[in-house]
C-alpha cells in the first residue's frame, strides 16, 4: 500500500488575492508555494506549524476538472495559538469578523471563532492545561 506523506487543507475562494492577503498579511502565515509564479494566482499555500493551508481559485478547480466549490460550513480550520485573547484583539483591530469572542470550552481550552473573507470558520485555540 502507498504511504501517505502529508495532509493539505485547501480553502476555495472566489477572490484568491483577498484570501491570500488574509492568510498571509492579516494572519501572518508564511507563503510557501504559488502557482503560477507570475500573473494571476490559481493556488497559494501557507505554512503554520507543521501544517499547510492552501487557497485555490475557481480557475484552480477548473484546471483539475472539478466543478465550482459551493459555499457553506462543512468544516472549520483550527489554528493553535499561544494567546487567543491577544490574537482576537489584533484581528479585531485589523477588521476581521469575530464570530465568537474568547471563551473556555468544557474541555478546558481557550478558544474563539473568526471568519476569513469568504466566511469560512476558523477556530483559534490554546491549551490552557498543558
Amino acid at each position: 500500500m502507498a504511504t501517505f506523506l502529508k495532509a493539505l487543507v485547501t480553502i476555495y475562494s472566489a477572490d484568491i488575492r483577498r484570501a491570500a492577503d488574509f492568510y498571509g498579511r492579516v494572519l501572518g502565515l508564511a507563503e510557501t508555494y504559488r502557482f503560477p509564479k507570475d500573473g494571476e494566482p490559481e493556488h497559494i499555500e501557507f505554512n503554520v506549524g507543521g501544517a499547510t493551508i492552501a487557497v485555490s481559485s475557481p480557475a484552480g478547480l477548473r484546471s483539475h476538472g472539478m466543478p465550482p466549490a459551493t459555499p457553506g460550513h462543512p468544516f472549520e480550520l483550527g489554528i493553535k495559538t499561544d494567546n487567543v485573547d491577544a490574537a482576537v484583539g489584533e484581528l479585531r483591530l485589523a477588521g476581521v469578523a469575530i464570530l465568537k469572542d474568547p471563551s473556555v470550552s468544557t474541555a478546558g481550552n481557550r478558544y474563539a471563532y473568526i471568519a476569513d473573507p469568504d466566511g469560512n470558520w476558523i477556530s483559534l485555540y490554546q491549551n490552557v492545561n498543558g
